[in-house]
């Protein structure tokens, strides 16, 4: 393999970091697409289990960062993908982006947000609209369930004093709070860095379900 090669392999390598329940219990079908999943030469996977949700995806940042990968992708444990989500989303150059996926539940909205400023002056969250299915979205409210994320996003935030990417946290001018991953794209916002969500990739939120005595049912959360 020649210098440039190398260079070019070093500059696609993915980590894919899986967040998990404790149990480590995923399905067949996620087991499945995550075997199918086409990733550029070098890449390489970990899970992360029984940890918050924030603390595990700081923790996932920093090996990232550590172990020399250029991008981090993240998939979580109930999040199916088409094979080759990684490699399109990457082939976008865009250093924030991630999948369509939409809730679990009905009325099955999409899981992505933009924001405005209410009367008090705190954001908060309002529906995209004006794009089709196929359209690469700027959003404000990112999650984190199937998203790509180029290292120069977390030194940048490294340079800005972010210590901690992503936390479940008060801390963001919203009268509620938001999740750590919505913490974190506003965060990417507020330093010039804006995130995307690519329509063409859809992938599949997955129903958790048990079986009763009436049968297979949903169990039911907002998610």
């Amino acid at each position: 393999m020649s210098s440039w090669d190398i260079k070019k392999a070093k500059e696609s390598k993915v980590m894919i970091s899986t967040i998990c329940p404790p149990d480590g219990k995923v399905t067949y079908e996620w087991a499945k697409a995550w075997r199918e999943l086409q990733l550029p030469e070098g890449s390489d996977s970990q899970i992360i289990q029984a940890l918050p949700y924030g603390v595990a995806r700081n923790y996932a940042v920093k090996r990232t960062l550590e172990q020399g990968f250029a991008y981090l992708f993240f998939l979580d444990s109930d999040i199916i993908l088409p094979s080759n989500s990684v490699v399109r989303l990457m082939e976008t150059k865009i250093p924030l982006i991630g999948c369509y996926y939409t809730h679990r539940y009905p009325p099955y909205k999409h899981c992505f947000y933009g924001a405005r400023k209410n009367e008090e002056g705190k954001y908060e969250q309002i529906a995209v609209t004006g794009w089709n299915f196929g359209d690469i979205v700027p959003v404000v409210f990112l999650p984190a369930g199937a998203c790509l994320i180029h290292r120069s996003v977390f030194e940048k935030m490294r340079q800005a004093g972010i210590k901690k990417p992503y936390e479940w946290t008060l801390d963001i001018d919203n009268p509620t709070g938001v999740s750590e991953d919505f913490a974190f794209s506003m965060r990417a916002v507020g330093i010039g860095i804006q995130p995307y969500v690519h329509t063409g990739i859809q992938a599949k939120h997955e129903v958790l379900a048990t079986c009763g005595v009436r049968g297979i049912e949903a169990v039911t959360s907002e998610a």
